[in-house]
């Protein structure tokens, strides 16, 4: 209970002093809220004899991050941390104290409660499979609370029960993956934080699961991702990429056929998001490295496994060039496909994708033999091509004019 007051002391300014009569100007003491919740947790601690926990949660400088509303719910994850390492035979009791507050009126109580089981589940509760059921069953039910933060904590616990034992992990696998998907079309997550802790929890889980266990909604988890792939945070667009080439470890039984052709549908996009940020580059590097094996081009293979190291520096515009001679030879039937998915980010919100799309039509247009023009809609890509010349940006104009300048022959 100290806990929760704790974090509903937190932001909480200090009461009005009592209004002084006649000669009488003596004030009290000035009560700080929060310093008076963070004495009480501390001496209550001490009370107990639990020296390791309070060295646990001070090496983590956890009291410091009740000073902020944003990182609060830090805290409260240092001290679940630390009670789990400290004295983990108390957690079951402090589960259910906790667990009636999980729908508490106050904002405050169930973002402590939920930040708090998520950690417990990550650190495995002590080993009681009862407490994680308590547990998981709780979050699930909190996944439509009116507070996002809550909403976030009750999806990082959720995928955290990838760190408990494969047989609790089979039992909830179906209920939780849908959970992850769900939160990743959250209307309200404005920030993306639901969306971002959502593709983390998938992540972790698929790693531990069977494709038999996820065949039925890879698919549907591929279009879930897609989405993100534009999404403004560097994070969100580096996390997907990641989940998508993680996802290759179930295209090589049955459900090979379907995720070959989301790895064709989406290779545009990750191709031209390898020319931008950095952590959005590593992970579109990690991407294509992964899927490139299910592609069944040797050539590109090969490419891929050589020139796309992590750490390694990639000239994009080489890259870009060599590999569309490839596709050209081992993907005959996909050019027109890939030459429209290019023309279909000259609409988009940024001017990298935008230059590095009009690039690559270039290179592929320029590349293929005069007998396969036909194969493509020239007027309509050069059209739109034209439109890019007149783009605001100028990093835009002028790799489309350098694209316009591979179409000499046509």
């Amino acid at each position: 209970m100290t806990l929760l007051r704790l974090g509903t002391s937190v932001g909480l300014l200090p009461p009005d002093p009592p209004q002084s009569s006649g000669k009488d100007k003596n004030k009290g003491p000035k009560v700080e809220p929060l310093g008076t919740a963070v004495d009480c947790i501390k001496e209550l601690i001490i009370r107990c004899k639990y020296d390791t926990l309070m060295q646990l949660i001070e090496k983590e400088d956890g009291w410091t991050l009740f000073e902020d509303e944003k990182t609060f719910p830090d805290g409260v994850v240092v001290i679940a941390r630390a009670l789990c390492k400290a004295v983990p035979l108390q957690v079951p009791k402090v589960v259910d104290q906790l667990n009636p507050s999980l729908s508490s009126v106050y904002d405050a109580q169930r973002i402590v409660i939920a930040a708090f089981f998520a950690e417990l589940i990550d650190q495995k509760c002590g080993g009681k499979v009862a407490v994680v059921e308590i547990i998981m069953n709780s979050l699930l039910g909190r996944l439509v609370d009116t507070s996002h933060i809550v909403r976030k904590f009750c999806i990082r616990g959720l995928g955290n029960i990838s760190s408990v034992e494969d047989s609790q992990l089979e039992k909830y696998s179906t209920t939780i993956l849908s959970a992850m998907m769900a939160g990743m079309d959250d209307k309200d997550d404005l920030e993306d934080e639901i969306t971002l802790e959502s593709m983390s929890g998938l992540a972790k889980i698929l790693a531990k699961l069977d494709e038999n266990n996820v065949r039925q909604i890879l698919i549907n988890i591929c279009l879930r991702i897609r989405p993100c792939f534009e999404k403004d945070k560097d994070a969100v667009r580096a996390a997907a990429f990641t989940l998508f080439g993680e996802l290759s470890r179930f295209g090589d039984g049955p459900s090979k056929a379907p995720f070959l052709e989301q790895v064709h549908t989406n290779l545009i996009s990750v191709l031209l998001h390898l020319n931008e940020e950095n952590e959005v580059i590593k992970a579109c590097k990690s991407c294509l490295r992964l899927t490139a094996p299910l592609m069944g081009s040797e050539s590109v293979n090969k490419m891929f496994q050589k020139h796309l190291l992590e750490e390694g520096h990639l000239h994009y515009g080489e890259f870009m060039n060599d590999l569309s001679r490839l596709i050209i030879v081992d993907f005959p039937d996909k050019i027109s496909f890939y030459v429209m998915g290019c023309v279909s980010f000259y609409k988009s919100a940024r001017d990298d994708i935008k230059a590095n799309a009009g690039l690559f039509t270039g290179f592929i247009l320029g590349n293929l033999p005069k007998e396969r023009r036909d194969e493509i809609s020239k007027d309509h890509v050069c059209g739109a091509l034209i439109l890019l010349l007149k783009d605001p940006s100028a990093r835009v104009r002028c790799k489309a004019a350098e694209a316009m300048s591979l179409l000499h022959d046509y």
